[in-house]
Formats: structure tokens, sequence, C-alpha cells
């Protein structure tokens, strides 16, 4: 797949109020910087501040040096929780079904709170299994709800052969091909059925702006014993 062909995927547009996407609770949003505890005094705190914003990807982006080309015009401001936008796009992580690790990430989520936590404790249960383990308590995440409303989506819903590929559940490669040729064409994001909850549907926003009337809802604590979910409280 060299382009992306003009009858695949199928482009519509979208209008979802109140999607739903989990973020670790060490990400969640405080007026105070995580670095205020390491620091003695507000000139300390300036300081590793400054240190930081070295190496961070969303300062960089801001600032036009991020590795990936990722520029100011790519995030977003003066909105509430900006910098919970713009973090799911400055850092990719280890990449997930439609970026890659070394390019822009995407803003993920999903219509149900039952999807979002599928596909959320399915990506920890593999961190935990990289790591030997199987079993985790008091995993903290914040629920965060958005509106994505845009003219430019690519859906994945044909149950097609190019929308299966895209979807394996064992390889991301070809929706991460799909991912960037998408974002070079300025596609807004991609519909497409969730792989680890059968009849949910999750979205990858793959242009800041896009994600609207963020704010904070519930907050979650899971447990994941024998690598499944055990429990689920808020």
């Amino acid at each position: 797949m060299t382009a992306v062909d003009s009858d695949w995927p199928r482009i519509a547009e979208v209008a979802f109020d109140d999607t739903h996407r989990l973020i670790p609770g060490k990400y969640d949003d405080h007026d105070e910087s995580p670095l205020a505890a390491l620091a003695d005094n507000d000139k300390d705190l300036r300081t590793l501040i400054q240190l930081s914003a070295a190496t961070d990807s969303r300062l960089q982006a801001q600032a036009e040096r991020h590795p990936a080309g990722l520029g100011r015009d790519d995030l977003v401001f003066g909105i509430p929780y900006s910098k919970i936008i713009n973090a799911a796009f400055a850092y990719p992580g280890d990449g997930a079904r439609f970026h890659s690790p070394n390019g822009k990430g995407a803003w993920y989520c999903a219509l149900d709170l039952e999807t979002c936590v599928a596909e959320v404790i399915h990506k920890r249960v593999n961190h935990l299994a990289e790591c030997g383990l199987s079993a985790e308590s008091n995993i903290s995440y914040r629920l965060f709800l958005a509106d994505i409303h845009g003219q430019k989506f690519a859906w994945l819903d044909q149950d097609s052969n190019a929308d299966r590929v895209c979807l394996d559940p064992l390889s991301h490669a070809s929706g991460q091909a799909l991912g960037q040729q998408l974002t070079a064409d300025h596609t807004s994001g991609i519909v497409y059925p969730s792989v680890r909850n059968p009849g949910g549907t999750c979205i990858a926003v793959l242009a800041a702006p896009v994600v609207a009337n963020v704010r904070r809802a519930a907050h979650y604590t899971f447990t994941i014993e024998n690598g499944a979910l055990a429990d689920l409280s808020y």
C-alpha cells in the first residue's frame, strides 16, 4: 500500500460526544509541578523545570524542536487540559495501533467505558508480562471525557481484508503505516472496531485541535490477577 486508496478507507464525518479516555493517574493534570518535591525553594524549582524542558517532548514541540517534526501548529493552547491533549501527540511512547514509537502520537479513546477499560487493561497486562509479572494492584487511572467532531475521518467499518489487516490483534505494522499516510493526507482520525472488546468502537484522533471539550471525570483503581482484570473500583 503506497498511498491511501480513493475508495479505502471510507472517509466520512464524525460527531461523537462524551468519548472516553483513561490516563494513568500519575499523569493527571495538576497545577503543581511534579518536580516540586525535589526542590527546596522556588529558584531550585525553576532550575529543575528548565533542565526538564530540554528533553520534554511537549515543550520541544512548542519550540519547533520535536524529533518527529511536531510543532506549535500541531498543538492546542488556551483551552482546558491542553497539556493532557498535547501530551498524547508529543509522547508517542512505545507506539500503538496507528502510530509508531518514533513518530507523532495520537489521542486514543472509545465510545464507552467498557471498551476503554478493555483496551487499557490489555496493554497493561502485556506490559506486566514483559516484566515477568501477572498481577498488579491499586493501578490508578483518571477518566477524561472529550467531544470528537470532524469532517475527515477514516472509517474501518467495512470488514474488508484491508480493514482486518490494520486491526490485526498481534501486529500494529499495517495500522501504523495507515496512520502515517492518513496524517500526511491531513485526515483527522480513524474510527475502528475495538480489537479487545467485540462490539465496541474506538477512535484514534490524529489532529489535536479535533479533541474538544475535554473534562476530568471519575478516578478508577484497577487490580490485575493472573493476567486479567480482577477488580475495578472508583
